[in-house]
């Protein structure tokens, strides 16, 4: 090799090692570990020196590494004294392996975060200010002995769904924390805190029943944040957990079971296999979707991965004799007649009913002890216990637990949709409500009801009956019928009270439709049709109060009528001593009547119409004042005149006393203005006005401010209900123009 090769050479390689050497440099100042940044968690908790109990927990727990490796943890850290409290407290000599791994587990929560940090919502769209309380911890248990349903002993896993399981989950359990950012933001107090922790000082800087000491929280690490906490932490029990360990909700328990099954898991299966060496099925213990949320679930709705961060569930549970007093009082009331005596039995032959009940006391929300009263359970229903029914209170891991000795009165069981829901008597009618969608406002406490009930042996004799084979149309019979008559025995009440059925009175139906009672009987348009006078009313037999109403029993249903509403006209109009007559005669010799089949031009089927029918006095005056044709001297009548102002006058007079759109009746309920069937050259619809109505008197007042009153005496014919139309006697006629 010549020498200026050599040279070449030597040049070139001190060159390149130069460059690697500044390289280095320039690497290990932009990647190499920061001067400033503190030891992992681990040994600065070795270093201080008063947290030798809980590292020696960790190193039980085999967790040393990990808290002395690369990693992202928030660790709430039991100083010494914290741990011989506990000790004392617990009249314990040694934290056993076991123990340790609980304490440490529980105590790491995924992700460094500072104080400032917690109470904010880590959702899949970044921060969500102060609306946390809860971090997932590294604890979950695993397999656990447990007893399937035909009481063999077996190994099973809790479900981490609500209604299912994911192999890829663990169902770790939440730590909660009370931080004043998100319990002020939230209206909550130290109350709502001591209410589940009263042996612990409320600072704004809870967690669980610790409080973080103060000037020791937010130290850094090199894998993670550490917080200083003045009480050793240990994994609550979960609402399952919980309830199944205390004898006292044994009855409540009961119910729950009937909604689990226990399903063979694969893989983990295997999974325990590796870890213990054991070979066997591993059962997932699942609650059927049809409970508003699974007990043994520690993730939340997993709307947003995280959300179990924001929310947990809640239940009241009531005790044993909770439980059996309420079957006794409501659950069981009418199944004896039935030969039903236990709740047991009552599952088998109307599931439905234990179902509601058990999700009565099920919130998908956190309750707040100060909220008690406010938040709605999956049955749309808030507590009605007060907290004096409350005797056992638990902030468990996936939500708050309340023990009461009352159980929670349903609306679903004290509404006057309750009459129907409970009594088996009604069950066709408890369906056919379903299935229509008509039961939400009859179960809504704040809106109050009549109910009319319909038992099963009439709806049978009139054609209707329950399928089950069919389960997407399982009312058989003509629906759009039973619709129509299932809405006519619903009576909004608004403010007014229950009638006093001793009397007589008219109700509007949830339908528009009328029905009437008078002197313990009712009445509407199809039940008045019969030829049989018997059966022209319904007697009532019974009335039941309801929280919102009443529920009216009898034996026969409320029909409508399939008449024309003409046909009702001739009922009262045929004999010139009948109250309608004259109004009749005008009527069917009219352009606007088809005395075929009864129709009034302009009056449609399924259009609710009140029609006005002035006395004969009324119609005298009318053919005086040139309104109708006849003599103008006498007040006779020409029922039928041959010129075409005439028949002009009568279609028009008719036209305007039919209101159009609405029926009105003498129920205090309905004024205004509305519209008629009359319209004048112009294509405009004339108006009139209902001035006055009460349960008394009902006046009508007409374009030039004549008024008219309905007659209503119990031998005047007024409230006559006919097809969707209530038909009144006026006595005065009303003038459609000026």
């Amino acid at each position: 090799m010549s020498k200026s090769v050599l040279n070449y050479l030597i040049v070139s390689l001190t060159f390149i090692f130069l460059l690697t050497g500044c390289r280095k440099e320039e690497f290990d100042k932009f990647y190499g570990r920061p001067e400033n940044l503190g030891d992992p968690i681990y040994q600065q908790l070795q270093q201080k020196g008063n947290f030798t109990k809980f590292l020696d927990a960790v190193d039980k727990a085999g967790y040393k590494e990990t808290l002395s490796a690369a990693g992202s943890w928030t660790v709430f850290a039991p100083t010494d004294a914290a741990f011989a409290k506990y000790m004392t407290d617990n009249n314990l000599t040694t934290i056993t392996p076991e123990l340790a791994s609980a304490i440490v587990r529980y105590s790491m929560t995924y992700d460094g975060e500072k104080v400032e940090r917690l109470s904010d919502f880590f959702s899949n769209k970044g921060f969500i200010k102060n609306t946390a309380f809860r971090r997932r911890t590294v604890y979950y248990d695993f397999v656990y002995d447990a007893v399937d349903a035909n009481g063999n002993p077996i190994k099973a896993v809790a479900a981490n769904r609500n209604g299912s399981f994911i192999n890829t989950d663990f169902n770790n359990k939440n730590l909660p924390f009370y931080l004043t950012p998100f319990m002020t933001i939230n209206g909550l107090t130290a109350t709502d805190y001591n209410y589940f922790y009263p042996g612990s000082t409320y600072t704004g800087k809870n967690v669980g029943p610790a409080n973080i000491v103060d000037g020791e929280y937010n130290i850094i690490a090199e894998n993670g944040v550490i917080h200083v906490i003045d009480r050793v932490l240990t994994p609550p029990q979960s609402i399952d957990q919980y309830i199944n360990a205390k004898s006292e909700y044994s009855v409540f328990k009961n119910l729950l079971d009937k909604y689990v099954t226990y399903n063979p898991n694969t893989d983990v299966s295997h999974r325990y296999e590796v870890l213990t060496g054991k070979v066997g099925n591993v059962f997932v213990k699942n609650y059927a979707t049809l409970l508003s949320f699974s007990p043994n679930n520690e993730n939340y709705l997993r709307i947003d991965a995280n959300d179990a961060q924001t929310g947990s569930y809640s239940i009241f549970a009531p005790n044993n004799d909770a439980v059996n007093a309420y079957a006794k009082s409501t659950l069981l009331r009418y199944w004896g007649k039935r030969g039903v005596k236990t709740l047991n039995e009552l599952y088998v032959v109307a599931p439905d009913l234990i179902r509601d009940f058990v999700n009565s006391h099920l919130y998908t929300s956190t309750v707040w002890p100060s909220k008690f009263n406010v938040a709605l359970n999956s049955l749309n229903d808030a507590s009605k216990l007060s907290q004096t029914n409350v005797v056992d209170k638990q902030a468990l891991s996936n939500g708050f637990l309340y023990g009461v000795n009352k159980a929670q009165d349903a609306s679903v069981f004290s509404t006057v949709y309750g009459n129907v829901n409970l009594d088996p008597d009604y069950f066709i009618m408890k369906q056919a409500l379903n299935y229509f969608g008509l039961t939400i406002p009859l179960r809504t406490a704040s809106l109050r009801y009549m109910i009319v009930m319909i038992p099963d042996v009439t709806l049978r004799k009139m054609g209707f009956y329950y399928d089950a084979f069919y389960p997407s149309a399982p009312i058989r019979g003509d629906n759009a019928a039973l619709r129509r008559i299932l809405q006519t025995h619903i009576i909004p009440l608004g403010n007014r009270e229950v009638p006093d059925f001793a009397g007589s009175g008219i109700l509007e139906a949830s339908n528009g439709e009328y029905i009437k009672y008078n002197a313990g009987k009712l009445s509407s348009a199809g039940t008045s049709d019969s030829t049989v006078v018997a059966k022209q009313t319904i007697p009532i037999d019974s009335v039941n109060s309801a929280v919102n109403g009443s529920a009216v029993y009898g034996k026969e249903a409320l029909t409508y009528t399939p008449l024309a509403v003409a046909r009702h006209i001739e009922r009262y109009g045929t004999l010139v001593t009948d109250p309608y007559y004259d109004f009749y005669q005008f009527l069917k010799t009219s352009q606007i009547y088809n005395t075929t089949s009864g129709a009034i031009t302009g009056v449609s089927d399924g259009v609710f119409y009140t029609v006005l029918i002035p006395t004969k006095a009324a119609i005298t005056q009318a053919v005086k004042d040139g309104v109708l044709p006849g003599n103008t001297t006498t007040g006779v009548p020409t029922y039928n005149p041959s010129d075409l102002i005439g028949k002009n006058l009568i279609s028009q007079f008719i036209q305007y006393h039919i209101i159009n759109k609405t029926s009105v009746a003498s129920d205090g309920q309905k004024t205004g203005a509305y519209e008629t069937l009359y319209k004048d050259d112009n294509g405009n619809t004339s108006l009139v006005r209902v001035t006055t109505n009460t349960t008394s008197s009902l006046t009508f007042t007409d374009v030039t401010n004549r008024t008219a009153n309905a007659l209503l005496g119990p031998s005047d014919r007024s409230n006559v209900l006919s097809n969707r139309t209530v038909i009144h006697q006026i006595n005065n006629y009303l003038k459609y123009q000026f």
